[in-house]
Parts: structure tokens; C-alpha cells; sequence
């Protein structure tokens, strides 16, 4: 079977945040950063429900293998230390993660095409996200989706592992 075969299977549901395969996808997703990077810091971020835009699961016959989430940050601090924010109508690309058996299948790419589809109809022009060097496929990924390379922004500005992307829809 081919890829994109394989890619025909996937189902894309959108559910609430708080969506009981949503939370332990993302409880799995900062486990992975935790290896890849060492500690437990992605634990510790708060996000607040109210500004998630959308969240999508990414099914397999009927088996939850992935999923993501788009939260509004317009206006809100961009954490470079001075005074600046994040644009009117700009969204934030969080938790995209697929399980590993069934990675390199296209999951990822279904999951943000169908994230940019929903933000924009939502109004949003912008979405930026934050990944580091030990995810080199999520990087390709996103350069290939046609992201570019931001200035750092958020919790982790400035570390050396930080990368930042940003694309308008």
C-alpha cells in the first residue's frame, strides 16, 4: 500500500480542547519533548482553553493516531521582553504530534492542512508556531507546508534549540 493510499483512511474530527483523547495525546506529545529535550519544562505551560480556535483528532479506523490545535494569540505579549505582540488575527500552532506507528504516513500533514483550513475561514491571517532542533521532521515538515523562519518568540526565545516559524494563510 502506498502513502497516500494510507493518507486516504485518515478521519479528521474536530472536538472540544479538553477532549479526552486531545489531553492524553498532549500528555504523550510533552513525554516526547521530554526525551528529546531532558526535563519536563512543556509540563508546566498553561494553556487556557478559552483561546483554543480549533482541535482536531486524527483517526485511523476509528483509532485516535494524532492530533493538534490552533490557539488565538493576537495581541497577546509575544515574549521577546519588549512590550511587543503577536498581530491582530494570528493564530499559534500547538501539540501537533502523531503516535509513532504512524508517522511517515502523512497524518501530520493532513492534521495542519485541515488546522489552516479551519483557522482561516475563521478569519485568522497568520500562524506561527515553535519547534526545536531535536525535531528535525517536524521542521522539514513545516518548511515543506511553506512556513518560514520567524524571530524567536515565547517561553523559549532565545535558547540556542529554538526555532520559530511563521506563515500567512
Amino acid at each position: 500500500m502506498t502513502a497516500e493510499a494510507q493518507v486516504d483512511v485518515v478521519e479528521l474530527v474536530e472536538v472540544p480542547w479538553d477532549h479526552e483523547d486531545a489531553a492524553r495525546l498532549r500528555s504523550e506529545a510533552v513525554a516526547d519533548l521530554g526525551r528529546r529535550y531532558g526535563g519536563d519544562d512543556d509540563a508546566k505551560e498553561v494553556i487556557d482553553p478559552a483561546r483554543i480556535v480549533v482541535t482536531l483528532l486524527a483517526r485511523i479506523d476509528g483509532v485516535t493516531v494524532g492530533g493538534g490545535s490552533v490557539r488565538d494569540v493576537s495581541g497577546t505579549d509575544d515574549g521577546r521582553g519588549r512590550g511587543a505582540t503577536h498581530p491582530a488575527a494570528t493564530g499559534e500552532v500547538k501539540r501537533v504530534y502523531v503516535l509513532d506507528g504512524h508517522r511517515g504516513r502523512g497524518v501530520a500533514r493532513r492534521l495542519m492542512g485541515e488546522l489552516e483550513r479551519a483557522v482561516r475561514e475563521a478569519g485568522f491571517r497568520r500562524l506561527v508556531l515553535e519547534t526545536g532542533t531535536a525535531q528535525p521532521e517536524a521542521m522539514a515538515l513545516y518548511v515543506a507546508l511553506g512556513y518560514e523562519p520567524i524571530e524567536a518568540y515565547g517561553r523559549y526565545a532565545g535558547e540556542p534549540d529554538q526555532r520559530c516559524y511563521g506563515k500567512r494563510l
